[in-house]
């Protein structure tokens, strides 16, 4: 019956799909190829990079912020879709639902980069111990307290023991 059709279509045009943010990890060196597989088939994706010197030849060259993660915005109903996307090896999750990313986090990564998508890092006082107390200035984590654990090989990160319920490890950029 026609007008069984058009309800039924007028109904599925009434659905509000929820675009979220999600983390998405990568397969190791795939962040490039899912970031140009995702966003070509229309998905927002932030892939935020950084400048750092190639360990043997000195060179400046860029990299990944975050080392095979990507921020992508799409919603739930397309989780396989991205799931299955090659390169991805999954989204990060905590129980059976994937984990959102709230939009101030989104803001504060956005906030740092350049129209490029670069950020621009500041390197951490040199005074700074194992086992030194310090605040998170900036970031997702401003305010909170930490303690300061260990600077990656890499220089341009530091690893930070959060205080929560429980003592969490993190790993986040310098210049927060």
């Amino acid at each position: 019956m026609p007008g069984e059709d058009e309800e039924e279509h007028g109904r599925r045009e009434n659905v509000q799909v929820k675009w979220t943010w999600y983390l998405v990890k990568t397969k190791p060196l795939n962040e490039i190829r899912v970031h140009s597989r995702l966003t070509g088939a229309g998905y927002e994706c932030i892939f935020p990079r950084m400048r750092r010197k190639n360990r043997r030849t000195k060179a400046l060259e860029l990299g990944p912020l975050f080392p095979t993660y990507l921020f992508v915005r799409f919603a739930l109903e397309q989780l396989r879709t991205i799931r299955y996307t090659h390169g991805v090896a999954r989204v990060v999750s905590f129980g059976p639902e994937p984990q959102e990313v709230g939009e101030e986090i989104i803001e504060a990564v956005r906030a740092r980069m350049d129209e490029e998508g670069i950020v621009t890092l500041v390197r951490p006082p040199a005074d700074w111990k194992p086992g030194q107390r310090i605040r998170i200035g900036e970031g997702p984590f401003e305010g909170l307290e930490a303690i300061f654990v260990e600077e990656l090989p890499d220089r341009d990160r530091v690893v930070l023991l959060l205080d929560a319920v429980s003592s969490y490890k993190v790993t986040i950029p310098k210049e927060q």
